[in-house]
C-alpha cells in the first residue's frame, strides 16, 4: 500500500507589466535631442538622429571611450560586411554549376545562378 501526501496548493502570482512603459513617447521625433522635436516634414530628422548616434565626441570627452565606440562601431560594420559576403558565397554555391563546369570547362559555361529546363 502506498501512501500519498496531500501536495500543499501553491498560488503563483506574475505581474504582466511589473515596469510601466509607454512607446508613444519614445515614438515621437525629439525624444532623444531637441534639434528635431519640432517634426520636420522630410527624413532629415532620421540622419540627424544617426548622425547624433555616431558624434562620439558630443557623448563624452574620454579619448578612450571615444575610441572604444569608434571601434566597435567598425566592427559591427564588418560584421554586417561579412555575413552579407557569406550569404553570397553561399548562394553562388548553392545554386552554381561549378562542378559542372569543372567537368566539362569546355562545353559548359559557369553560372552563378542554375537555369533549369523546362521540359525535362
Amino acid at each position: 500500500m502506498i501512501i500519498h501526501l496531500p501536495e500543499p496548493e501553491v498560488k503563483i502570482l506574475v505581474d504582466r507589466d511589473p515596469v510601466k512603459t509607454s512607446f508613444e513617447e519614445w515614438a515621437r521625433p525629439g525624444h532623444f535631442s531637441r534639434t528635431i522635436a519640432k517634426r520636420p516634414d522630410t527624413t532629415t530628422w532620421i540622419w540627424n538622429l544617426h548622425a547624433d548616434a555616431h558624434d562620439f565626441d558630443s557623448h563624452t570627452s574620454d579619448l578612450e571611450e571615444i575610441s572604444r565606440k569608434i571601434f566597435s562601431a567598425h566592427f559591427g560594420q564588418l560584421s554586417i560586411i561579412f555575413l552579407w559576403l557569406s550569404g553570397m558565397y553561399f548562394h553562388g554555391a548553392r545554386f552554381s554549376n561549378y562542378e559542372a563546369w569543372l567537368s566539362d570547362p569546355t562545353h559548359i559555361r559557369p553560372s552563378a545562378q542554375v537555369v533549369w529546363p523546362l521540359n525535362k
